[in-house]
């Protein structure tokens, strides 16, 4: 499942992965943010927030995975794409944010894929 542009052509350089876990966004000297994740690949993530961002600022992301104990994992990456949501899309978050890893991040995108699975039957997204 990928997001298509609208002349048709795919652009992502990695396969990405649709699930929804929570998240906080720590930027160095303030308050942690929550927010929600919306898609991983191994280079990146797509998430929704209402944390004031900037583009490429620097960002600690604590994404919590589901499990027996729940437990996070932290990576370290920078904002590369903000975008408003628009009225229809809007709750409680305000933005969708795109971050790129400093780091690529294989086994964090494996764990999403299995869970995407996971998620895609309770939900019904096939």
């Amino acid at each position: 499942m990928a997001d298509s542009p609208k002349d048709g052509k795919e652009r992502r350089r990695r396969v990405r992965h649709y699930v929804y876990l929570a998240a906080e966004l720590v930027v160095e000297g303030t308050t942690p943010r929550t927010a929600i994740t919306k898609d991983i690949s191994e280079i990146g993530l797509l998430l929704l927030t209402r944390a004031a961002l900037q583009l490429g600022q620097k960002v600690d992301l604590k994404i919590y995975l589901p499990g027996d104990e729940m437990r996070a994992v932290v990576v370290r990456g920078k904002v590369v794409r903000l975008e408003e949501l628009s009225d229809a899309e809007k709750g409680i978050w305000r933005d969708k944010v795109a971050f790129t890893f400093d780091e690529p991040q294989p086994e964090l995108a494996g764990e999403f894929e299995k869970l995407a699975a996971e998620q895609a039957k309770v939900y019904d997204w096939s």
